[in-house]
């Protein structure tokens, strides 16, 4: 079933690992979106010497979540600078609070939303973690991502799910295969 996505951002939700990143390049080519990637975006901060880059360090290295006052001030200077352009939002909003603060957000931007939600189960989404080899993927702050992923971003898939705005794309197999079937949801 193909959505109207003409001049709407886009969501791209799923488990950690599910490969909300690779298939949000994928998009991001196909249809000449922006990204912005929360974890890319706290990535990078993190490594900045400074107040905020160490609080974020010091969250990040413990597996919690970064608070939504920080990202959302995030948030906002990415919308200010990206006016005009379609944008892909990988991994937010994460949490219920988040989602109230980012659409009231989207609403002040005057900017409406579509997405995705690539589904894969935790045994392979843990696989598919440990393997990508990044520093900060032991297998304690996998489960405490996995957990917080249940417990906080799940619901709010939910609301968007039942909300109409997301569609359910399975995120087991081949890269194109999943990039194909996403395509023929958006186009």
């Amino acid at each position: 079933m193909a959505i109207n996505t003409a001049g709407k951002d886009i969501l791209i939700f799923g488990i950690q690992g599910a490969g909300k990143g690779t298939q949000g390049e994928i998009l991001a080519k196909k249809f000449d979106l922006v990204i912005f990637e929360t974890g890319g975006a706290l990535r990078k901060i993190r490594e900045e010497d400074s107040e905020l880059g160490r609080t974020v360090k010091d969250i990040m290295d413990r597996g919690d979540l970064v608070t939504n006052e920080i990202v959302m001030n995030i948030v906002e200077d990415f919308l200010e600078k990206n006016k005009g352009k379609r944008i892909l939002f990988d991994g937010i909003p994460r949490m219920m609070e988040q989602k109230i603060t980012f659409d009231a957000l989207l609403q002040k931007y005057g900017r409406t939303v579509q997405g995705i939600f690539l589904t894969l189960d935790e045994p392979e989404a843990i696989a598919r973690m440990i393997a990508r080899g990044r520093k900060d993927d032991t297998e304690e702050v996998i489960r405490r991502r996995l957990d917080n992923y249940k417990k906080e971003t799940l619901p709010v898939i939910n609301e968007y799910m039942s909300a109409g705005v997301l569609t359910e794309i399975n995120g087991k197999g081949d890269i194109e295969e999943i990039a194909q079937n996403i395509e023929k949801v958006l186009s």
